[in-house]
């Protein structure tokens, strides 16, 4: 079930308080002390669904301490919001706005406004030429008189202040006589060239990679931030408000910018030139088989020492170089991890006690009819769903069995 235009506003507006006190979350604020950063924040005007508005230091304090208290939860208003959300720019807008650019990288703003009037993409009357611009700027899509954009290599100090993700081509498998091409899904940790976590998938999309970054995470604990490209496997309210969950920053990478991604893209490199050239793929039956024999070479390069990577002038691997800053990894509890990236629907209970949530029927308790609710759900295994009142898990519910429904004996007779 898709999210109504109210609770797609409440998760807007929630994503955003986050994005603000991300900084204080993870301690990556650059001001001396927390109040200039409140200051700072305070000083700047905003500009959330087409509507500029400013935050005061103590809203953003109370956003924090809410924050800390109830987790993502604690962002989401709880009243009814006055969001316009009409003047919001759809995908399709974003994606022909980025693509104007592509094409014609010295093209205004203002004639970008035009064309995507004069195309039928917007209406004046609904979307500002402001909020046009306001997306260029904010995607760095502004180019210079020579089209070049500043690009300065960065390394970050410690083990997971960030981690990078991509997806790579991946070899063709021969399954059942018939060739199934497979995608590669990636982290590394910025500091330490660690890989957090390497994954074959017949598919690239947003759950092979939120099921990737889970398993990492488990692994390696949290990082102060992951930064992606602007994919749709990557960019995702689902996984917004997973980050929020966990205290993650989310950054994005410029667009048509692949030199933002150097180190991951090193790492696919010499992972291709140096173990996928010398595998004979005909011999791999299937796709597990193909992660069983990456593992392996995963461990062997994360074991391997690295001749970027020093201390005290002795080379060392990326896992020595990550397990340095132990005292500095913050971990958190598997299965909070697990609710964490469950995913969230809002179903209207049918009458009979049914709630249609992305193609799969859930049987709920009758107190229900009528009633919208919160169910949280495992995107890997559908079977496992709960719901949700304020942020706390009340109770399972399960994918309807229909043939067992009509054996239960009824109190009273439809005939």
């Amino acid at each position: 079930m898709e999210l109504s235009k109210r609770d797609k506003a409440k998760n807007a507006i929630a994503l955003f308080r986050y994005g603000l006190i991300s900084p204080l979350v993870n301690n990556t604020y650059e001001e001396p002390s927390k109040e200039d950063y409140y200051r700072k924040v305070a000083s700047i005007t905003y500009t959330l669904n087409g509507k500029n508005i400013k935050v005061s230091t103590g809203t953003i304090k109370k956003w924090f301490i809410s924050y800390k208290k109830l987790g993502y939860d604690g962002l989401v208003p709880k009243t009814r919001t006055d969001l316009n959300t009409s003047r919001k720019l759809s995908l399709d807008v974003q994606q022909k706005i980025i693509d104007f650019k592509k094409d014609y990288p010295h093209i205004s703003g203002t004639l970008i406004y035009q064309k995507l009037i004069e195309e039928g993409y917007i209406n004046q009357f609904n979307v500002s030429k402001s909020t046009v611009l306001k997306f260029i700027r904010d995607n760095y899509l502004l180019f210079g008189d020579d089209g070049k954009i500043d690009r300065r290599a960065f390394e970050m100090e410690f083990s997971n202040d960030m981690w990078d993700a991509d997806t790579s081509h991946g070899p063709y498998l021969t399954i059942d006589n018939r060739k199934v091409k497979t995608y590669l899904i990636a982290l590394i940790d910025d500091a330490s060239r660690l890989i957090t976590n390497a994954k074959f998938y017949y598919e690239d999309n947003a759950i092979n990679f939120q099921n990737t970054f889970k398993e990492g995470l488990k692994k390696y604990g949290i990082p102060k931030r992951i930064f992606l490209d602007n994919g749709k496997t990557y960019k995702n309210e689902q996984l917004s408000i997973i980050c929020a969950n966990c205290g993650m920053e989310l950054i994005y990478t410029k667009p048509y910018s692949p030199q933002s991604k150097a180190k991951i893209e090193r790492w696919f490199h010499t992972m291709k030139e140096t173990w996928m050239r010398g595998i004979n793929w005909v011999d791999i039956k299937d796709i597990d088989e193909l992660n069983d024999i990456l593992n392996d070479f995963v461990t062997d390069y994360n074991n391997k020492v690295h001749s970027s990577l020093k201390i005290n002038d002795r080379n060392i691997s990326p896992k020595e170089r990550w397990f340095k800053d132990q005292d500095k990894i913050r971990k958190i509890d598997n299965n909070q991890i697990d609710e964490y990236f469950l995913h969230t629907a809002y179903p209207t209970i049918r009458a009979d006690s049914i709630a249609h949530i992305k193609k799969i029927e859930y049987e709920v308790p009758t107190k229900y009819i009528g009633k919208k609710i919160t169910v949280k759900y495992d995107f890997k295994d559908r079977t496992k769903a709960w719901i949700y009142d304020n942020g706390s898990k009340v109770e399972a519910i399960h994918i309807v069995d229909k043939i067992a429904n009509s054996k239960i004996k009824r109190k009273e007779t439809m005939y």
